[in-house]
């Protein structure tokens, strides 16, 4: 009824209304028209050339990527091995990674390596390293297997530049400083005589959430390579906070379609913009880590007060390619609980029934 009430109206510049004989036709006369012009505005479309992707279309089609088998005939690639001594048991991943392509506000394209099956390159033991204590001489026989997994996907000529890291966590917290040393010292000794990894002293320790955080408090750059070996390790704290963010894309700052936050670092007279990052609880076997970005740390009253909390819970580094680069600089809170992991809280729960059991039935 509308398009036929405009239809009579361009018609009384000209004439009278067409009448009531003449209605149907001119209204299939304005439909005619109206199918004309759907048709001529849908042929440019279906010709056209396809919008371009998204850039988040273009992250997921990166990852469909990630899949595929990793081409180890690519001289140019890079490789990382990371074993993970939790408490109930140890993994290793190996990681590649094409060269950094020289934007500064880039990280590396770090990737979980794949074998010829596009099957995930890990493989894990049971039960943890600590159990190695009374032992320790045992402690490379025992990740072995490991070490000759890892070494057989990564190609022979990149042995000797592909870094391996060797860390610990809870599992070896419970134990003993003297037995700790024991078991890194036989590592660090007995490692490089079968294996031709980048490998010292420097890549075998054991950490803790706050240790990670001072100790990247200390170096206010944390350079590439440490990030590629550390990004994906799912041990605790910052560590673990690096993994998840960067797998979700949250230090991507180019896409504006992910929430934002606005940070405050340091002396930097402007607040960085970019997008939110998210928090991290880990329950491992023995303890449970938390951390998450502080934003701003005007909450912390005095000068004094600001100094003992970044000493003992805030870690503030920088994930770029240096110092002068803040886009990638970050603030985050990051504790951890020794004992509060699910495998103490399940012991505890029997102790516990156990106890009740033996009160009530004396």
């Amino acid at each position: 009824t509308l398009r036929v009430g405009v239809f009579c109206l361009s018609w009384r510049s000209v004439g009278p209304c067409p009448g009531p004989r003449q209605r149907p036709a001119v209204l299939g006369l304005a439909l005619l028209l109206g199918l004309l012009l759907l048709l001529a505005a849908a042929v440019p479309r279906r010709w056209a050339a396809p919008p371009r992707a998204s850039r988040r279309d273009e992250r997921y089609l990166a990852r469909a990527e990630e899949l595929t088998a990793t081409d180890t005939e690519d001289s140019s690639l890079n490789y990382g091995v990371v074993v993970d001594c939790g408490s109930s048991g140890s993994r290793v991943f190996v990681y590649f990674w094409p060269p950094h392509n020289g934007n500064p506000h880039d990280l590396l394209d770090i990737r979980q390596m794949r074998d010829r099956s596009s099957r995930p390159v890990v493989k894990k033991i049971k039960p943890g390293i600590s159990v190695t204590a009374a032992a320790p001489e045992q402690a490379t026989p025992y990740l072995r297997p490991l070490l000759r997994f890892a070494a057989a996907h990564v190609p022979p000529r990149k042995h000797k530049e592909t870094p391996l890291y060797i860390l610990c966590t809870a599992g070896m917290r419970l134990l003993p400083e003297r037995q700790q040393a024991a078991i890194l010292e036989d590592l660090v000794t007995n490692v490089p005589l079968e294996f031709d990894f980048l490998f010292s002293k420097s890549h075998a320790e054991v950490i803790s959430g706050k240790q990670e955080g001072r100790s990247s408090h200390k170096a206010l750059l944390v350079p590439l390579w440490y990030v590629v070996v550390m990004t994906f390790l799912s041990c605790a704290g910052v560590y673990a906070w690096i993994g998840i963010n960067f797998v979700l894309g949250r230090f991507d700052h180019e896409d504006e379609e992910d929430a934002v936050v606005t940070v405050a670092l340091g002396d930097q007279g402007k607040p960085l913009v970019r997008k939110r990052t998210v928090g991290i609880l880990d329950m491992g076997g023995a303890s449970l880590q938390i951390a998450y970005e502080v934003p701003d740390s005007g909450a912390i009253s005095s000068p004094q007060q600001q100094d003992e909390a970044a000493k003992s819970l805030l870690a503030e580094f920088n994930l770029g390619c240096d110092v002068q680069h803040t886009g990638h600089l970050y603030r985050v809170y990051v504790n951890t609980f020794l004992g509060f992991g699910g495998n103490f809280a399940r012991q505890r729960y029997e102790e516990h029934v156990l106890n009740q059991t033996y009160v009530h039935n004396r």
